[in-house]
């Protein structure tokens, strides 16, 4: 089989009716599916580009003798641990690293490919990935993100989970196509690539904050105007875990027809022409996703979101368990796989962002600046380089098993794919930016010629970890700051209340804001 697939485009049209996206968070393709091939050749006589064991990153040391030094830091497997003779023994799993969370946002995402901060935007160099290391070390001591955190040891963001590990995502990996050239839209944080894979733009936003507001047209926008204007065959709908139970609403829900399941959405926080009242029937909860597969009712267009705090977190976001997220994959795969559509739903598991976890393949410039006048955004980044590589499952009958999917040409996939393939598959007219025109869709992917009819069974490990509900990562900071600002409240970030308080705010102004409106 070719290693660069052509695109597949009629097919597309032909066999998918329902495309479906799972997004989680911060976590490279290495940090996850480096080793998922190992010690094995990988099937359909495809080149499969994983870790191996000559990977390292330096890092600036002092030896007994008060001497300076670069140590070279190995790759490793978690659950093992390497003398600096070679030998190796195993050690506990840790299913918690890295901790504390890396530095992700742009400045630090240079360092770690570059090791250097500051980076021509222009005539950028070639990254080389070898500041992974020595950036963790500077973020724990000195950097923004550590919020505190106690400092660990910085070789282990060179520690990488192998397939065991991790038996949802691997399996998935290995039954139907992994993307091993799928890379995050930006060279840094959440917001700003949670936005490119909505809107194929973050409107010059680089960085979470100052500003985490993105004021440009959705995929969402895009089909609802094709219904609009006749298409009664789509549909779309956003649909998130609950953020957390909390005592406002659990009043609430004692008012028989004042407000409905309680859920959170980031896309509709950080998506502004996704406010309006009128998108209230297009966001749900996962549970309102599962049935819609237990009766046939799939939307054209599902985007997925995990739970981002407390005591139900599945995002995978460090240095949170990454187990509760393989359980997550695995009941959405559940779901999707024994719906009445599995045959025409192309079901997408992806990440939005490296969150500092290692990764060892440089990511590709000749990105295209979705600005129609290439004007610099934050910190006078013109968006012509593309992030770092994230994982990306890609799972449907007419896939082949064991599939590695890359696009035939220069282009690799990215976030804008999934807008691509939607606008393809659907036959939406136009783009978004010029982003999303340039991207491959993912319907190379349909190799087979008719369905397959066996499928695994995944079984995601037991966990007995609980979550520290009072931690907080950038995001949560940043999440409560923006709904403040649409709310007008406010309240200490430091307040170990704070998520519930963003939840609650976030349901007051949407689900209540939305209710009036519609009462008026």
């Amino acid at each position: 089989m070719s290693q660069y697939l052509p695109p597949q485009t009629e097919k597309l049209q032909e066999k998918i009716k329902h495309i479906v996206v799972l997004m989680l968070e911060n976590r490279s393709f290495d940090n996850l599916l480096g080793w998922l091939y190992d010690e094995e050749k990988p099937p359909n006589g495809q080149y499969f580009e994983g870790l191996y064991d000559d990977l390292w990153n330096p890092l600036d040391n002092i030896d007994s003798n008060g001497m300076p030094f670069v140590e070279k830091v190995p790759i490793q497997k978690n659950g093992v641990k390497k003398s600096k003779y070679g030998k190796t023994e195993s050690v506990p799993v840790d299913y918690c690293f890295p901790d504390p969370d890396p530095g992700e946002g742009f400045k630090d995402t240079n360092h770690q490919l570059f090791s250097e901060y500051n980076v021509g935007s222009l005539y950028p160099p070639q990254p080389i990935n070898m500041g992974f290391v020595q950036n963790y070390q500077n973020a724990m001591l000195y950097g923004a993100y550590s919020f505190g955190d106690s400092p660990s040891n910085p070789r282990d963001i060179m520690k990488c989970f192998t397939p065991e590990q991790t038996p949802v995502l691997s399996s998935l990996a290995k039954n139907f196509a992994v993307c091993d050239h799928y890379h995050c839209s930006i060279p840094s944080q959440t917001l700003p690539n949670r936005s490119f894979v909505h809107a194929a733009t973050s409107g010059g936003n680089v960085n979470n904050s100052p500003n985490s507001f993105t004021d440009a047209k959705t995929i969402y926008n895009q089909i609802q105007d094709a219904i609009d204007g006749g298409r009664n065959d789509l549909s779309w709908g956003v649909f998130s875990s609950n953020m957390m139970p909390t005592s406002y609403y659990k009043k609430q829900k004692d008012k028989p027809g004042e407000t409905k399941d309680d859920h959170f959405s980031l896309t509709r926080l950080c998506m502004t022409q996704l406010h309006d009242a009128k998108y209230d029937d297009n966001f749900g909860t996962l549970d309102d996703f599962k049935q819609k597969c237990a009766d046939g009712t799939l939307p054209s267009y599902s985007f997925l979101e995990p739970c981002y705090g407390g005591e139900d977190q599945n995002d995978q976001h460090p240095p949170a368990d990454i187990r509760p997220g393989e359980q997550l994959m695995a009941d959405l795969y559940n779901a999707v796989k024994t719906s009445k559509s599995f045959e025409n739903t192309l079901f997408i598991i992806t990440y939005d962002e490296h969150g500092g976890c290692y990764d060892h393949v440089p990511p590709p410039g000749e990105a295209k600046n979705p600005d129609p006048n290439n004007q610099p955004g934050q910190d006078g980044f013109l968006f012509n380089r593309f992030g770092v590589r994230v994982p990306c499952i890609l799972i449907n009958p007419y896939i082949t098993q064991g599939l590695i999917a890359r696009p035939k040409g220069y282009v690799p996939f990215d976030h804008t794919s999934i807008i691509k393939t939607v606008q393809e598959c659907f036959k939406l007219e136009g783009h978004l930016t010029a982003r999303d025109e340039a991207a491959p869709s993912f319907s190379a992917v349909l190799t087979e010629a008719s369905p397959r009819t066996s499928f695994p069974e995944v079984t995601p490990q037991k966990w007995d970890t609980k979550i520290d509900v009072d931690h907080e990562n950038d995001l949560h900071r940043v999440m409560g700051k923006m709904v403040n600002k649409l709310t007008g409240d406010s309240n200490d970030s430091g307040d170990k209340h704070h998520l519930e308080h963003l939840q609650e705010s976030y349901s007051k102004h949407f689900i209540h804001r939305n209710k009036e409106h519609l009462t008026k």
